[in-house]
């Protein structure tokens, strides 16, 4: 067991409701450095309302989420500025960070393998090249932890192993992620471990070393939420 300093995030007896519906119910989950865990389930089954719980942008009905050490969050939508080019995208977001932008834009842009279109406009990017700023700005002020929500939706073959290595590079480095996902093949390539969550139930988190990702979410079916 790695020594507690490791922790980057811990939530216990998470629960959401709205409008009195249940969406997340007793959901306890802790995560080191390092650690990548692959989170599957069902359409509705309440995968991107605990990212974002876990992420701040929405408070839990019951329950603690703490969070040793910034967290950064990739959503399905880019949410960037078409007019505005990828440097002048990241700069406003550096700001918002209270970031120094002059050298640590040009720095990701770089990381994500962008350097050369930093100065045309979001606009006219491909998804994959859209997703790679996403995670540039996710970067700006240095998480510990990221939250991916499903990073390979609308990326062809090419775009999809792009950003596998680019993951893979952060895995390395020691950076935790959580990556909501159905593309078992490829992010089983980096993620550490596995977990199923079904109507709002977050069922055992399953270590992958020494197991396919095909194999631990076959044992994670049988499992009774």
């Amino acid at each position: 067991m790695p020594p507690s300093a490791d922790v980057v995030l811990t939530a216990t007896g998470i629960a959401r409701r709205f409008a009195y519906r249940p969406v997340l119910v007793d959901v306890g989950l802790t995560l080191r450095r390092g650690e990548v865990l692959l989170l599957v389930g069902p359409n509705g089954a309440g995968k991107t309302t605990l990212l974002r719980v876990l992420a701040g942008l929405l408070q839990p009905s019951a329950g603690h989420v703490e969070r040793l050490g910034a967290i950064g969050m990739v959503a399905h939508d880019a949410m960037l500025y078409p007019a505005l080019t990828a440097r002048e995208n990241l700069r406003f977001f550096a700001r918002l960070h209270g970031v120094d932008g002059r050298t640590r834009v040009d720095e990701l842009l770089r990381q994500v393998g962008l350097a050369n279109r930093a100065d045309d406009r979001v606009g006219t990017f491909s998804r994959g090249m859209l997703q790679r700023v996403a995670i540039a700005r996710a970067l700006l002020h240095e998480p510990g932890l990221l939250l991916f929500d499903e990073p390979l939706s609308g990326l062809d073959a090419v775009a999809s192993r792009t950003l596998v290595e680019l993951l893979q590079t952060f895995q390395a480095r020691g950076t935790a992620m959580i990556i909501v996902s159905h593309e078992m093949e490829r992010l089983g390539r980096v993620a550490t471990h596995m977990a199923r969550i079904a109507a709002g139930r977050l069922g055992p988190v399953e270590s992958l070393a020494g197991r396919s990702a095909a194999a631990v979410f076959a044992d994670l079916m049988r499992e009774d939420l």
